[in-house]
């Protein structure tokens, strides 16, 4: 936790969100492309479970920088709450 901490620490909501949205996309592409290659029997079991932890615990610490982000301002408050919720 320390960790997702320093990484976001000085870094703006705008900069956070979309290093969330950067990891979900990545975890979206991973995903696709490993079920591709796991429908042809191009990899194992063990492989493709590996593949998917590797790329949840990155959307999990982008995630959790977003929840860790203090606001500066009410607005910005607001938008964090709006991202959150979407």
């Amino acid at each position: 936790m320390v960790e997702a901490r320093n990484e976001g620490a000085g870094l703006s909501l705008a900069e956070i969100t979309e290093r969330h949205i950067a990891a979900q996309k990545a975890a979206a592409d991973v995903v696709r492309e490993w079920d591709e290659r796991r429908a042809v029997g191009d990899v194992s079991s063990v492989a493709y479970a590996s593949a998917l932890l590797a790329v949840a615990t990155e959307e999990a610490a982008a995630r959790r920088i977003v929840m860790e982000y203090c606001p500066l301002d009410h607005q910005e408050s607001i938008r964090k709450l709006v991202y959150i919720s979407a």
